[in-house]
Protein backbone atom coordinates (compact mmCIF):
# COMPACT_ATOMS: atom_id res chain seq x y z
CA UNK A 1 0.00 0.00 0.00
CA UNK A 2 1.21 3.38 -0.80
CA UNK A 3 2.58 5.42 2.25
CA UNK A 4 0.69 8.85 1.24
CA UNK A 5 -2.53 6.19 1.94
CA UNK A 6 -1.34 6.53 5.76
CA UNK A 7 -1.18 10.65 6.01
CA UNK A 8 -4.55 12.26 7.11
CA UNK A 9 -5.98 14.28 3.53
CA UNK A 10 -5.07 17.36 5.28
CA UNK A 11 -1.40 16.21 5.29
CA UNK A 12 -1.23 14.75 1.93
CA UNK A 13 -2.86 17.80 0.62
CA UNK A 14 -0.13 20.03 2.29
CA UNK A 15 2.39 17.99 0.68
CA UNK A 16 0.89 17.76 -2.75
CA UNK A 17 0.71 21.68 -2.48
CA UNK A 18 4.00 21.88 -1.81
CA UNK A 19 5.25 19.61 -4.24
CA UNK A 20 3.25 21.80 -6.73
CA UNK A 21 4.45 24.83 -5.24
CA UNK A 22 8.14 23.09 -5.89
CA UNK A 23 7.48 22.44 -9.37
CA UNK A 24 6.21 25.66 -9.87
CA UNK A 25 8.85 27.09 -8.49
CA UNK A 26 10.94 25.33 -10.92
CA UNK A 27 8.90 25.40 -14.26
CA UNK A 28 9.50 29.55 -13.39
CA UNK A 29 13.04 29.35 -12.84
CA UNK A 30 13.60 27.55 -15.81
CA UNK A 31 11.44 29.97 -17.84
CA UNK A 32 13.81 32.61 -16.29
CA UNK A 33 16.76 30.75 -17.77
CA UNK A 34 15.46 30.16 -21.03
CA UNK A 35 14.36 33.92 -21.00
CA UNK A 36 17.84 35.01 -19.56
CA UNK A 37 19.39 33.05 -22.37
CA UNK A 38 16.92 34.61 -25.38
CA UNK A 39 18.30 37.91 -23.56
CA UNK A 40 21.46 37.05 -24.20
CA UNK A 41 21.61 35.70 -27.40
CA UNK A 42 19.35 38.72 -28.03
CA UNK A 43 22.32 40.86 -27.21
CA UNK A 44 24.78 38.64 -28.63
CA UNK A 45 23.43 39.00 -32.45
CA UNK A 46 23.23 42.81 -31.29
CA UNK A 47 27.04 42.63 -30.87
CA UNK A 48 27.69 41.52 -33.68
CA UNK A 49 25.62 43.67 -36.08
CA UNK A 50 27.20 46.66 -33.85
CA UNK A 51 30.84 44.60 -34.82
CA UNK A 52 30.19 44.54 -38.79
CA UNK A 53 28.55 47.58 -38.71
CA UNK A 54 31.92 49.33 -37.34
CA UNK A 55 34.16 46.87 -39.79
CA UNK A 56 31.76 48.58 -42.55
CA UNK A 57 32.64 52.05 -41.14
CA UNK A 58 36.55 50.96 -40.93
CA UNK A 59 36.84 49.85 -44.04
CA UNK A 60 34.22 52.04 -45.93
CA UNK A 61 36.95 53.22 -48.81
CA UNK A 62 37.59 49.56 -49.66
CA UNK A 63 34.06 48.52 -50.11
CA UNK A 64 33.61 51.46 -52.14
CA UNK A 65 36.00 51.43 -54.64
CA UNK A 66 35.41 47.48 -54.58
CA UNK A 67 31.60 47.85 -55.51
CA UNK A 68 32.12 50.35 -57.87
CA UNK A 69 34.84 47.92 -60.11
CA UNK A 70 32.24 45.38 -59.80
CA UNK A 71 29.60 47.64 -61.26
CA UNK A 72 31.91 49.27 -63.99
CA UNK A 73 34.00 45.79 -64.60
CA UNK A 74 35.07 45.39 -68.32
CA UNK A 75 36.47 42.04 -69.49
CA UNK A 76 37.86 41.13 -73.09
CA UNK A 77 38.98 38.07 -74.60
CA UNK A 78 41.69 36.57 -77.48
CA UNK A 79 42.00 34.27 -79.12
CA UNK A 80 44.97 33.05 -81.26
CA UNK A 81 46.31 30.12 -84.05
CA UNK A 82 48.98 29.81 -85.42
CA UNK A 83 48.31 30.10 -89.28
CA UNK A 84 44.99 32.39 -88.38
CA UNK A 85 46.76 34.75 -85.62
CA UNK A 86 45.08 36.15 -83.28
CA UNK A 87 41.31 37.86 -82.20
CA UNK A 88 39.65 39.74 -79.52
CA UNK A 89 36.48 40.69 -78.70
CA UNK A 90 35.27 44.12 -79.50
CA UNK A 91 34.71 44.61 -75.02
CA UNK A 92 38.81 45.52 -75.36
CA UNK A 93 38.04 48.52 -77.65
CA UNK A 94 36.60 50.56 -74.45
CA UNK A 95 39.83 48.99 -72.67
CA UNK A 96 42.03 50.31 -74.56
CA UNK A 97 40.91 53.39 -75.01
CA UNK A 98 40.42 52.62 -78.98
CA UNK A 99 37.79 55.20 -80.67
CA UNK A 100 34.01 53.98 -81.66
CA UNK A 101 33.76 50.96 -83.91
CA UNK A 102 37.88 50.75 -84.36
CA UNK A 103 38.74 46.68 -84.26
CA UNK A 104 40.92 45.87 -81.70
CA UNK A 105 43.92 44.11 -82.59
CA UNK A 106 47.19 42.34 -81.30
CA UNK A 107 49.50 45.59 -82.40
CA UNK A 108 47.48 48.26 -80.83
CA UNK A 109 47.33 46.83 -77.92
CA UNK A 110 51.20 46.50 -78.28
CA UNK A 111 51.03 49.77 -78.90
CA UNK A 112 48.94 50.93 -75.46
CA UNK A 113 52.01 48.87 -73.49
CA UNK A 114 53.06 51.19 -70.90
CA UNK A 115 56.62 51.90 -71.52
CA UNK A 116 57.64 50.66 -68.18
CA UNK A 117 56.24 47.28 -68.75
CA UNK A 118 56.66 46.85 -72.83
CA UNK A 119 60.17 44.64 -72.72
CA UNK A 120 59.27 42.61 -70.00
CA UNK A 121 55.89 41.51 -71.36
CA UNK A 122 57.71 40.55 -74.71
CA UNK A 123 60.39 38.73 -73.18
CA UNK A 124 57.24 37.17 -71.21
CA UNK A 125 55.41 36.49 -74.12
CA UNK A 126 58.53 35.04 -75.83
CA UNK A 127 58.87 32.75 -73.38
CA UNK A 128 55.23 31.67 -72.72
CA UNK A 129 55.32 30.60 -76.36
CA UNK A 130 58.13 28.84 -76.10
CA UNK A 131 58.34 27.52 -72.48
CA UNK A 132 55.07 27.82 -70.81
CA UNK A 133 53.10 24.09 -69.66
CA UNK A 134 50.11 23.53 -72.19
CA UNK A 135 46.52 23.48 -70.67
CA UNK A 136 47.77 25.62 -67.33
CA UNK A 137 46.68 29.10 -66.58
CA UNK A 138 49.31 32.12 -66.67
CA UNK A 139 48.58 34.45 -64.96
CA UNK A 140 50.40 38.10 -65.94
CA UNK A 141 49.71 41.86 -65.14
CA UNK A 142 50.96 45.08 -66.75
CA UNK A 143 50.44 48.83 -67.42
CA UNK A 144 48.59 50.34 -70.67
CA UNK A 145 48.10 53.83 -71.62
CA UNK A 146 44.69 54.30 -72.67
CA UNK A 147 44.84 55.80 -76.32
CA UNK A 148 41.91 58.65 -75.90
CA UNK A 149 42.88 60.05 -72.38
CA UNK A 150 46.49 58.77 -72.17
CA UNK A 151 45.42 57.44 -68.41
CA UNK A 152 47.36 54.40 -67.43
CA UNK A 153 46.07 51.72 -66.32
CA UNK A 154 46.68 47.89 -64.83
CA UNK A 155 45.33 45.10 -66.92
CA UNK A 156 45.74 41.36 -65.32
CA UNK A 157 45.69 38.01 -68.50
CA UNK A 158 45.31 34.71 -67.99
CA UNK A 159 46.49 32.83 -70.80
CA UNK A 160 46.36 28.95 -71.39
CA UNK A 161 47.74 27.12 -74.36
CA UNK A 162 46.25 24.35 -75.60
CA UNK A 163 48.35 21.88 -78.00
CA UNK A 164 47.18 20.48 -81.34
CA UNK A 165 44.86 17.50 -81.72
CA UNK A 166 43.55 15.48 -84.91
CA UNK A 167 40.48 17.66 -84.64
CA UNK A 168 41.45 21.02 -83.76
CA UNK A 169 44.93 22.81 -84.12
CA UNK A 170 47.27 24.00 -81.64
CA UNK A 171 45.37 27.45 -80.32
CA UNK A 172 45.80 30.18 -76.79
CA UNK A 173 42.94 31.33 -75.04
CA UNK A 174 42.93 34.30 -72.88
CA UNK A 175 41.05 36.88 -70.87
CA UNK A 176 41.52 40.58 -70.17
CA UNK A 177 40.39 42.41 -67.36
CA UNK A 178 41.22 45.96 -65.93
CA UNK A 179 42.27 45.36 -62.26
CA UNK A 180 43.05 49.28 -61.53
CA UNK A 181 40.36 49.92 -59.12
CA UNK A 182 40.90 46.65 -57.43
CA UNK A 183 44.70 47.67 -57.32
CA UNK A 184 43.84 51.21 -55.60
CA UNK A 185 41.23 49.10 -53.40
CA UNK A 186 44.06 46.37 -52.25
CA UNK A 187 46.21 49.65 -51.35
CA UNK A 188 43.35 51.03 -49.29
CA UNK A 189 42.76 47.72 -47.11
CA UNK A 190 46.48 47.58 -46.92
CA UNK A 191 46.94 51.11 -45.97
CA UNK A 192 43.37 50.45 -43.33
CA UNK A 193 45.88 48.05 -41.53
CA UNK A 194 48.15 49.23 -41.42
CA UNK A 195 46.90 52.45 -39.99
CA UNK A 196 44.86 49.79 -37.94
CA UNK A 197 47.97 48.19 -36.79
CA UNK A 198 49.88 51.19 -35.93
CA UNK A 199 46.54 52.34 -33.91
CA UNK A 200 46.61 48.78 -31.74
CA UNK A 201 50.67 49.93 -31.06
CA UNK A 202 49.55 53.48 -30.01
CA UNK A 203 47.14 51.84 -27.94
CA UNK A 204 49.12 49.15 -25.96
CA UNK A 205 51.59 51.90 -25.43
CA UNK A 206 49.23 54.37 -23.97
CA UNK A 207 47.67 51.42 -21.65
CA UNK A 208 51.35 50.96 -20.26
CA UNK A 209 51.41 54.58 -19.87
CA UNK A 210 48.12 54.45 -18.21
CA UNK A 211 48.81 51.52 -15.89
CA UNK A 212 51.91 53.40 -14.86
CA UNK A 213 50.29 56.45 -14.27
CA UNK A 214 47.81 54.24 -12.21
CA UNK A 215 50.51 52.63 -10.27
CA UNK A 216 52.16 56.25 -9.44
CA UNK A 217 49.10 57.89 -8.54
CA UNK A 218 48.17 55.07 -6.23
CA UNK A 219 51.74 55.39 -4.89
CA UNK A 220 50.89 58.65 -4.56
CA UNK A 221 48.09 58.08 -2.39
CA UNK A 222 49.63 55.59 -0.23
CA UNK A 223 52.28 57.48 0.49
CA UNK A 224 49.42 60.44 1.46
CA UNK A 225 47.03 58.01 3.38
CA UNK A 226 50.38 57.45 5.85
CA UNK A 227 51.26 61.20 6.10
CA UNK A 228 47.87 62.09 7.26
CA UNK A 229 47.67 58.71 9.39
CA UNK A 230 50.78 59.65 11.57
CA UNK A 231 49.27 63.48 11.30
CA UNK A 232 46.24 62.51 13.14
CA UNK A 233 48.09 60.51 15.20
CA UNK A 234 50.45 63.56 15.99
CA UNK A 235 47.69 65.75 16.71
CA UNK A 236 44.96 63.41 18.36
CA UNK A 237 47.10 61.78 20.67
CA UNK A 238 48.02 64.46 22.82
CA UNK A 239 44.47 66.31 22.43
CA UNK A 240 43.08 62.96 23.88
CA UNK A 241 45.16 63.18 26.57
CA UNK A 242 44.95 66.54 27.34
CA UNK A 243 40.95 65.97 27.24
CA UNK A 244 41.00 63.10 29.10
CA UNK A 245 43.18 64.70 31.77
CA UNK A 246 40.57 67.86 31.83
CA UNK A 247 37.72 65.28 32.17
CA UNK A 248 39.40 63.63 35.28
CA UNK A 249 40.04 67.10 36.52
CA UNK A 250 36.37 68.45 36.50
CA UNK A 251 35.54 66.04 39.71
CA UNK A 252 38.38 67.05 42.00
CA UNK A 253 38.45 70.91 41.05
CA UNK A 254 36.72 72.78 43.55
CA UNK A 255 34.16 76.10 43.31
CA UNK A 256 36.24 78.57 42.93
CA UNK A 257 37.90 76.86 40.27
CA UNK A 258 35.67 75.69 37.93
CA UNK A 259 34.65 78.48 35.53
CA UNK A 260 38.63 78.04 34.88
CA UNK A 261 38.47 74.30 34.36
CA UNK A 262 35.25 75.57 32.09
CA UNK A 263 37.73 77.83 30.07
CA UNK A 264 40.31 75.19 29.41
CA UNK A 265 37.59 72.17 28.32
CA UNK A 266 36.42 74.81 26.25
CA UNK A 267 39.31 75.61 24.27
CA UNK A 268 40.52 72.16 24.52
CA UNK A 269 37.23 71.14 22.77
CA UNK A 270 37.69 73.94 20.13
CA UNK A 271 41.05 72.98 19.38
CA UNK A 272 40.08 69.24 18.74
CA UNK A 273 37.39 69.68 16.50
CA UNK A 274 39.40 72.56 14.62
CA UNK A 275 42.06 69.71 14.50
CA UNK A 276 39.11 67.23 13.32
CA UNK A 277 38.54 69.38 10.37
CA UNK A 278 41.71 69.72 9.21
CA UNK A 279 42.13 65.95 9.15
CA UNK A 280 39.35 65.38 7.25
CA UNK A 281 39.36 68.25 4.83
CA UNK A 282 42.76 66.97 4.57
CA UNK A 283 42.03 63.59 3.72
CA UNK A 284 38.17 64.44 2.05
CA UNK A 285 39.68 64.02 -1.99
CA UNK A 286 37.74 60.72 -3.03
CA UNK A 287 36.81 59.63 0.36
CA UNK A 288 33.01 59.36 1.82
CA UNK A 289 31.79 61.72 3.97
CA UNK A 290 33.35 61.65 8.18
CA UNK A 291 31.27 59.74 10.26
CA UNK A 292 30.54 60.02 13.74
CA UNK A 293 32.54 57.32 15.98
CA UNK A 294 31.32 56.36 19.35
CA UNK A 295 33.01 59.91 20.80
CA UNK A 296 31.05 62.83 22.99
CA UNK A 297 29.19 64.06 20.29
CA UNK A 298 25.82 62.29 19.15
CA UNK A 299 26.27 59.24 21.38
CA UNK A 300 23.23 59.13 23.60
CA UNK A 301 24.33 58.45 27.04
CA UNK A 302 23.08 56.58 29.71
CA UNK A 303 20.52 58.10 32.56
CA UNK A 304 21.88 55.77 35.10
CA UNK A 305 25.32 55.95 36.77
CA UNK A 306 26.89 53.23 35.59
CA UNK A 307 24.85 49.85 33.90
CA UNK A 308 28.64 48.12 33.37
CA UNK A 309 28.61 44.52 34.82
CA UNK A 310 30.59 44.31 38.10
CA UNK A 311 34.28 45.37 37.79
CA UNK A 312 34.26 43.75 34.01
CA UNK A 313 38.34 42.73 33.37
CA UNK A 314 39.59 45.42 30.37
CA UNK A 315 42.92 44.66 28.50
CA UNK A 316 43.78 48.44 27.63
CA UNK A 317 46.46 48.55 24.51
CA UNK A 318 47.68 52.29 24.19
CA UNK A 319 51.67 53.21 23.30
CA UNK A 320 51.39 56.42 24.94
CA UNK A 321 52.14 57.01 28.25
CA UNK A 322 49.42 60.23 28.95
CA UNK A 323 46.77 58.66 26.59
CA UNK A 324 47.28 55.52 28.66
CA UNK A 325 46.90 57.30 32.13
CA UNK A 326 44.12 58.78 31.16
CA UNK A 327 42.36 55.69 29.98
CA UNK A 328 43.07 53.90 33.10
CA UNK A 329 41.91 56.55 35.19
CA UNK A 330 38.63 56.54 33.19
CA UNK A 331 38.41 52.90 33.56
CA UNK A 332 38.95 52.36 36.99
CA UNK A 333 36.19 55.69 37.45
CA UNK A 334 33.55 52.93 35.77
CA UNK A 335 34.96 50.77 37.58
CA UNK A 336 36.67 48.01 35.69
CA UNK A 337 39.62 46.44 36.29
CA UNK A 338 42.42 47.23 34.19
CA UNK A 339 45.69 45.73 33.02
CA UNK A 340 47.67 47.95 30.22
CA UNK A 341 49.94 46.44 27.75
CA UNK A 342 52.25 48.85 25.36
CA UNK A 343 51.51 47.52 21.96
CA UNK A 344 49.77 44.75 19.73
CA UNK A 345 52.16 42.00 20.22
CA UNK A 346 51.83 42.35 24.12
CA UNK A 347 47.91 42.46 24.15
CA UNK A 348 48.18 39.46 21.76
CA UNK A 349 50.13 37.91 24.35
CA UNK A 350 47.65 39.02 27.35
CA UNK A 351 44.85 37.60 25.73
CA UNK A 352 46.98 34.10 25.03
CA UNK A 353 47.50 33.86 29.24
CA UNK A 354 44.55 35.75 31.03
CA UNK A 355 41.26 35.78 30.01
CA UNK A 356 39.76 39.47 29.20
CA UNK A 357 36.19 40.62 29.09
CA UNK A 358 36.72 42.93 26.56
CA UNK A 359 40.15 44.84 24.87
CA UNK A 360 40.57 48.65 24.24
CA UNK A 361 42.70 48.48 21.42
CA UNK A 362 44.56 52.00 20.27
CA UNK A 363 45.17 51.49 16.15
CA UNK A 364 48.47 53.19 15.61
CA UNK A 365 51.25 51.06 17.68
CA UNK A 366 54.77 50.03 17.47
CA UNK A 367 55.41 46.61 17.17
CA UNK A 368 51.92 45.15 15.85
CA UNK A 369 49.72 47.75 15.15
CA UNK A 370 46.08 47.82 16.57
CA UNK A 371 44.58 46.11 13.13
CA UNK A 372 47.48 43.67 13.17
CA UNK A 373 46.81 42.68 16.73
CA UNK A 374 42.90 42.38 16.40
CA UNK A 375 43.82 39.83 13.17
CA UNK A 376 46.05 37.89 15.45
CA UNK A 377 43.31 37.37 18.18
CA UNK A 378 40.62 36.67 16.02
CA UNK A 379 42.99 34.02 14.85
CA UNK A 380 43.48 32.26 18.00
CA UNK A 381 41.70 29.39 19.27
CA UNK A 382 38.51 29.20 21.90
CA UNK A 383 36.86 31.84 23.71
CA UNK A 384 39.73 34.27 23.27
CA UNK A 385 39.39 34.54 19.91
CA UNK A 386 35.35 35.85 20.58
CA UNK A 387 36.58 38.53 22.95
CA UNK A 388 35.03 42.07 21.97
CA UNK A 389 36.94 44.82 21.10
CA UNK A 390 36.89 48.13 20.37
CA UNK A 391 39.44 50.06 18.39
CA UNK A 392 40.31 53.92 19.36
CA UNK A 393 41.79 55.54 16.76
CA UNK A 394 42.86 59.11 15.33
CA UNK A 395 40.69 58.54 12.46
CA UNK A 396 37.34 59.65 11.41
CA UNK A 397 36.39 58.24 8.21
CA UNK A 398 34.42 55.58 6.93
CA UNK A 399 37.22 53.99 4.75
CA UNK A 400 39.21 53.58 8.12
CA UNK A 401 36.12 52.20 10.07
CA UNK A 402 34.96 49.68 7.68
CA UNK A 403 38.70 48.60 7.54
CA UNK A 404 38.74 47.98 11.75
CA UNK A 405 35.41 45.97 11.31
CA UNK A 406 36.42 43.78 8.51
CA UNK A 407 40.06 43.29 10.89
CA UNK A 408 37.37 41.94 13.15
CA UNK A 409 37.04 44.84 16.16
CA UNK A 410 33.78 44.89 17.62
CA UNK A 411 33.23 48.92 17.60
CA UNK A 412 35.48 52.14 17.16
CA UNK A 413 35.80 55.21 18.60
CA UNK A 414 37.67 58.10 17.71
CA UNK A 415 39.90 60.32 19.74
CA UNK A 416 39.53 62.18 22.03
CA UNK A 417 37.63 59.85 23.75
CA UNK A 418 34.66 61.01 26.45
CA UNK A 419 34.01 59.01 29.81
CA UNK A 420 30.36 58.94 28.92
CA UNK A 421 31.21 57.00 25.26
CA UNK A 422 33.74 55.21 26.81
CA UNK A 423 30.98 53.28 28.84
CA UNK A 424 28.15 53.35 26.10
CA UNK A 425 30.92 51.65 24.25
CA UNK A 426 31.75 49.36 26.59
CA UNK A 427 28.52 47.88 27.59
CA UNK A 428 27.37 47.64 23.84
CA UNK A 429 30.63 45.62 23.24
CA UNK A 430 29.56 42.98 25.80
CA UNK A 431 26.28 43.07 25.50
CA UNK A 432 26.66 41.93 21.49
CA UNK A 433 29.50 39.63 22.49
CA UNK A 434 27.64 37.94 25.45
CA UNK A 435 25.67 35.01 23.29
CA UNK A 436 26.68 35.18 20.12
CA UNK A 437 29.79 34.57 18.60
CA UNK A 438 31.32 37.60 17.48
CA UNK A 439 32.84 36.50 13.47
CA UNK A 440 28.60 35.74 12.92
CA UNK A 441 26.54 38.72 15.06
CA UNK A 442 28.65 41.55 13.85
CA UNK A 443 26.67 45.08 14.49
CA UNK A 444 27.50 48.39 13.08
CA UNK A 445 26.24 49.75 16.47
CA UNK A 446 26.64 53.40 15.82
CA UNK A 447 24.45 52.88 12.33
CA UNK A 448 22.09 50.40 14.67
CA UNK A 449 21.70 53.56 17.14
CA UNK A 450 21.15 56.01 14.47
CA UNK A 451 18.71 54.06 12.73
CA UNK A 452 16.20 54.09 15.95
CA UNK A 453 17.05 57.24 17.65
CA UNK A 454 16.24 59.22 14.40
CA UNK A 455 13.09 57.65 14.29
CA UNK A 456 10.07 58.71 17.14
CA UNK A 457 9.92 56.84 20.08
CA UNK A 458 6.24 55.41 19.23
CA UNK A 459 7.91 54.07 15.78
CA UNK A 460 10.89 52.55 17.12
CA UNK A 461 9.59 49.12 18.19
CA UNK A 462 7.23 48.94 14.81
CA UNK A 463 10.77 49.21 13.08
CA UNK A 464 12.56 46.60 14.91
CA UNK A 465 10.33 44.37 13.94
CA UNK A 466 9.71 45.07 10.88
CA UNK A 467 13.45 44.75 9.98
CA UNK A 468 13.67 41.12 11.64
CA UNK A 469 10.95 40.22 9.35
CA UNK A 470 12.25 41.64 6.44
CA UNK A 471 15.29 39.81 6.96
CA UNK A 472 13.85 36.87 7.37
CA UNK A 473 11.77 36.93 3.95
CA UNK A 474 14.99 38.31 2.05
CA UNK A 475 17.28 36.05 3.28
CA UNK A 476 14.95 32.72 2.86
CA UNK A 477 14.55 33.75 -1.11
CA UNK A 478 18.52 33.75 -1.05
CA UNK A 479 18.45 30.18 0.13
CA UNK A 480 16.04 29.69 -1.69
CA UNK A 481 17.59 31.32 -5.04
CA UNK A 482 20.48 29.11 -4.21
CA UNK A 483 18.83 26.17 -4.04
CA UNK A 484 17.37 26.57 -7.64
CA UNK A 485 20.71 27.38 -9.10
CA UNK A 486 18.89 30.64 -9.68
CA UNK A 487 21.63 33.62 -10.53
CA UNK A 488 18.85 36.58 -11.22
CA UNK A 489 16.93 35.32 -8.08
CA UNK A 490 19.54 35.46 -5.74
CA UNK A 491 21.16 38.84 -7.11
CA UNK A 492 17.64 40.55 -6.78
CA UNK A 493 16.68 38.84 -3.30
CA UNK A 494 20.77 39.12 -1.88
CA UNK A 495 20.18 43.57 -2.69
CA UNK A 496 16.82 43.74 -0.92
CA UNK A 497 18.53 42.05 2.02
CA UNK A 498 21.83 44.25 1.79
CA UNK A 499 19.77 46.78 1.86
CA UNK A 500 17.36 45.64 4.69
CA UNK A 501 20.48 44.46 6.82
CA UNK A 502 22.59 47.97 6.64
CA UNK A 503 19.59 49.82 7.30
CA UNK A 504 20.09 48.47 11.39
CA UNK A 505 23.36 48.13 10.90
CA UNK A 506 24.07 44.08 10.72
CA UNK A 507 27.22 44.15 8.69
CA UNK A 508 27.28 40.50 9.29
CA UNK A 509 25.01 39.54 7.07
CA UNK A 510 25.98 41.42 4.30
CA UNK A 511 29.99 40.18 4.61
CA UNK A 512 29.15 36.51 4.66
CA UNK A 513 26.88 37.08 1.97
CA UNK A 514 29.32 38.90 -0.37
CA UNK A 515 31.77 35.72 0.73
CA UNK A 516 29.37 33.59 -0.61
CA UNK A 517 28.90 34.81 -3.94
CA UNK A 518 32.59 35.81 -4.51
CA UNK A 519 32.83 32.09 -3.49
CA UNK A 520 30.40 31.23 -5.65
CA UNK A 521 31.66 32.65 -8.97
CA UNK A 522 35.08 30.65 -8.46
CA UNK A 523 32.67 27.25 -7.72
CA UNK A 524 33.62 27.10 -3.77
CA UNK A 525 30.80 28.06 -2.15
CA UNK A 526 28.97 26.92 0.85
CA UNK A 527 26.26 29.08 2.02
CA UNK A 528 26.14 27.48 6.09
CA UNK A 529 28.32 30.14 7.45
CA UNK A 530 26.00 32.84 5.64
CA UNK A 531 22.78 31.10 7.43
CA UNK A 532 24.65 31.35 10.59
CA UNK A 533 25.31 34.56 10.18
CA UNK A 534 21.57 35.54 9.53
CA UNK A 535 20.77 33.23 12.80
CA UNK A 536 22.83 34.97 15.06
CA UNK A 537 22.14 38.51 14.22
CA UNK A 538 18.33 38.16 14.58
CA UNK A 539 18.96 36.96 17.65
CA UNK A 540 21.20 39.88 18.81
CA UNK A 541 18.63 42.23 17.48
CA UNK A 542 16.76 42.24 20.83
CA UNK A 543 19.36 42.22 22.87
CA UNK A 544 21.19 45.33 21.02
CA UNK A 545 17.71 47.19 20.93
CA UNK A 546 17.12 46.69 24.99
CA UNK A 547 20.97 47.84 25.57
CA UNK A 548 21.19 50.78 22.76
CA UNK A 549 17.63 52.32 22.34
CA UNK A 550 15.40 50.93 24.89
CA UNK A 551 16.90 51.97 27.94
CA UNK A 552 17.61 55.37 27.06
CA UNK A 553 14.12 56.21 25.94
Amino acid sequence: MDKMDDIPAERRAEILATRLERSERALRGAEAALEKRMKELFRANQDLSLRQSELARKLEIESALLLGALSTIRMATLYGERERGFTMSESAGPILGLADGEEPTIEKLAATLHPLDRDRIMRVGLAFFSEAEPGVAHAYEHRIVRQDTGETRWLRWSITRETGTEDRPGHLMATMRDITEERQNERGVRALQLRAERRVRELAHLQLELAGAKDRVEEALSARNRFISEMAHAIRTPLAALSGGLELLRSKVRMDGEKDLSVAREAAEQLGELASRLIEEAASDGEAEPVAYASGVGTPTPETASTLPDQPRILLAEDTESNRYVAERMLVDLGCLVTSVENGAAAVEAIRRQSFDLVLMDVMMPIMNGEQATQAIRGLSGPAARTPIIGVTAHSLQSERERLLSAGMTACMAKPVKKEALETAIRTALISGRDVRQNQARFDHDLFRRTFTDLPDAYRDRMRDAAKKDITKYAGEVLTAVEADDEEDLSRAAHALTGVSLNIGAVGIVEELAHYREARALGEASIEAFREAVAACLLAVDDLYEALIARDQ
